[in-house]
């Protein structure tokens, strides 16, 4: 049991560490999330790479990090903020852990509130730039967000500087199967406690 949370602690703190370096924010205007069924593809600040499909508020996303061999695959709701995340762990197989992440970042999609503060370019594609503000005031984040609200690139202030977290390079708007973006049902999913600490560098649940 101590090896295979061990194993959970190394996916899950790059999970977070890569994607979701955001914490509170401030009163400003609700960061929206997607309108449109999509797929995407973007790069990841660990040099990983991410696989994304959304439909009606829920991500199905497919991970490869550098130091992981095989695919970390996950299923996001927005909308319940909860993740469950599969685990590539020998033994482990069909078993996956169940996170709920409050107001963080996810995957490149930006919860919350922000501002709107210009626009840019990314993939080819023009957004909004929302400026994300922690409670303390700080400006830690900024997220280009298109028209219909998919989040192209989310930059933070990581170790003092500004990152590039997470960056689309490709995107296709196209209809999405909503029974791919649920956990499959042959999956035991276990839930993190409330406190659990036995994730370095994963906030208290």
């Amino acid at each position: 049991m101590t090896s295979l949370r061990l194993r959970v602690s190394h996916i899950l703190t790059a999970v977070w560490v890569s994607l979701s370096p955001l914490a509170g924010f401030a009163v400003a205007e609700p960061v929206p999330l997607p309108t449109v069924d999509y797929e995407a593809k973007a790069k990841l600040l660990n040099e990983g790479t991410l696989f994304v499909r959304h439909s009606n508020g829920k991500m199905r996303i497919e991970m490869q990090l550098p130091h992981i061999a095989d695919t970390v695959v996950g299923f996001v709701d927005l909308n319940r903020k909860r993740m469950v995340l599969m685990l590539p762990i020998p033994g482990a197989q069909n078993t996956a852990m169940e996170v709920d992440f409050g107001g963080e970042a996810i995957f490149g999609q930006v919860l919350g509130e922000g501002q709107r503060r210009g626009d840019d370019l990314v993939a080819g594609e023009r957004c909004t730039i929302w400026k994300i503000v922690a409670h303390d005031g700080e400006n830690r984040a900024a997220a280009c967000i298109t028209g219909d609200n998919i989040a192209l690139r989310t930059q933070a202030t990581v170790d003092g500087k500004t990152r590039t977290v997470f960056e689309v390079t490709e995107l296709k708007r196209q209809p999405q199967n909503p029974a791919d973006l649920e956990v499959p049902a042959n999956v035991r999913t276990m839930k993190l406690p409330k406190g659990f600490k036995g994730i370095p560098g994963f906030p208290p649940l």
